[in-house]
């Protein structure tokens, strides 16, 4: 039996046919329509889709896990709210798909599904695990013993709505400073633009300009860096987890954004090595496909 996992992004939504062991099969996506409203039908064509490809049937398909941007009802399968995408709320996705494909569907926050998918592929033993996905927000999931911590309200592990300043930029959740907007790569190509950057501004472009030797690109760069450490280094000092992962598809960046992440933390962060161990801090080993490897996992959390 093979899962399929949706992860829902700002931008676009990705799919995947995967099997029990987490290799995927076939992959697939569409942009994001801009009405959230439209999400379900978009989901079911990408469905349709893999499984015509994959000449597979909905009695080979165990589950659909289904990871959103935003907060969600996991128990009730309702996607609650997604702040970066317009008229997306209080929408039943997990209902309209197991009435179009009779299939079991969960529902999680992308970054939950994302943190799950990293967790299960990690080399080390994780009792406590932390995943920070820089995007078009700042995303972020906690697994505690091998399972997602969802909270009370299924809201936990909005790191990237922790406020990093009072009274700052306002944020799409409705509140001022906080850290999405300065550490997601949204913030990084706003700060490119405002240092003066023009053309295409991208993270993409904004690393490619550090390449080739670009002062102004080095101090913006820096500048995103520094904002994205205070938040890490914050995630260390709450939870001490056995380690941070940092995702999104600026962590293929590496060493270049790593190093400065753990020198800081090192510096900053209220440990001491009495014990032996910090935190360990990496770069995401499945980049762009954590999200739809977690979603396929959801059925092992609920």
């Amino acid at each position: 039996m093979k899962n399929i996992g949706i992860d829902v992004g700002g931008t676009f939504i990705k799919a995947a046919v995967v099997e029990r062991g987490g290799k995927i099969v076939l992959s697939s996506k569409t942009p994001t329509p801009k009405n959230g409203e439209a999400i379900p039908e978009k989901t079911v064509e990408i469905i349709e889709e893999l499984l015509e490809k994959t000449s597979l049937g909905t009695n080979d398909i165990e589950s659909i896990g289904i990871g959103v941007p935003g907060v969600c009802d996991s128990k009730k399968g309702i996607i609650v709210n997604c702040p970066n995408i317009e008229n997306c709320k209080e929408i039943a996705i997990c209902e309209y798909l197991e009435k179009k494909f009779g299939i079991k569907t969960y529902l999680d926050n992308d970054a939950n599904c994302a943190a799950l998918g990293e967790y299960l592929v990690s080399d080390e033993k994780c009792d406590s695990f932390v995943f920070v996905t820089l995007g078009t927000g700042v995303g972020g999931g906690i697994i505690i013993n091998g399972k997602i911590l969802r909270g009370i309200n299924s809201a936990a592990g909005e790191v990237g709505h922790i406020v990093l300043k009072k009274d700052g930029e306002k944020c799409n959740c409705g509140r001022r400073g906080c850290w999405e907007r300065y550490a997601s790569v949204t913030a990084l190509v706003r700060q490119g633009k405002r240092a003066g950057m023009t053309g295409n501004v991208s993270g993409r472009s904004i690393f490619a300009d550090l390449a080739r030797g670009s002062v102004k690109a080095r101090e913006v760069i820096d500048g995103w860096l520094s904002y994205v450490a205070e938040g890490i280094c914050d995630l260390v000092n709450i939870f001490q987890p056995d380690e941070i992962v940092i995702g999104g598809g600026i962590s293929r960046e590496g060493d270049i954004i790593l190093n400065p992440i753990k020198k800081f933390t090192e510096a900053h962060s209220i440990t001491d090595n009495r014990y032996g161990k910090n935190t360990r801090i990496k770069i995401s080993r499945l980049f762009n496909d954590a999200g739809v490897v977690g979603a396929s996992f959801l059925y092992t959390q609920n």
